[in-house]
């Protein structure tokens, strides 16, 4: 719980995506070069990284797990763009290749200015929000 006592838990949806992420990349027959990163903007990136280590996602791994490849992480007071603009750098990945959900509209605008493909997720997101990604990427 954080300092109120709210419950901290993962989106029902997030949870699903990295556990599906997780079993595509076991699947030996799954060509698809899939990569996971996080954006997070916070004034409180410790507390951010311990919850990783805490929260877990559908399938039982834990979310500091989900996110170990290449340093694909970025959890700072900065501004999304600049998360993006980092994680292309360190990834190669083109901008128009990566996806983003975010509950902020400001975020998902400033994002999509780089060319992402940017998912607003008001209320958290969701398994067809995932599933709505999944298609317009053409994996589904």
């Amino acid at each position: 719980t954080d300092r109120r006592g709210t419950p901290i838990t993962v989106f029902d949806g997030a949870s699903h995506a990295l556990s599906e992420i997780n079993r595509m990349k076991k699947d030996k027959n799954t060509e698809m070069d899939l990569r996971v990163a996080i954006s997070s903007r916070t004034d409180e990136p410790s507390w951010a990284y311990q919850l990783m280590k805490w929260l877990v996602a559908d399938d039982g791994m834990p979310l500091s797990k989900c996110f170990h490849e290449e340093n694909l992480i970025e959890i700072s007071y900065q501004d999304k763009t600049r998360h993006f603009e980092s994680l292309n750098r360190k990834t190669g990945i083109p901008f128009e290749e990566m996806a983003f959900f975010d509950n902020e509209f400001w975020n998902v605008q400033s994002v999509s200015q780089l060319g992402v493909k940017c998912y607003h997720t008001p209320n958290g997101m969701t398994k067809d929000d995932w599933n709505a990604c999944l298609e317009e990427f053409g994996i589904m």
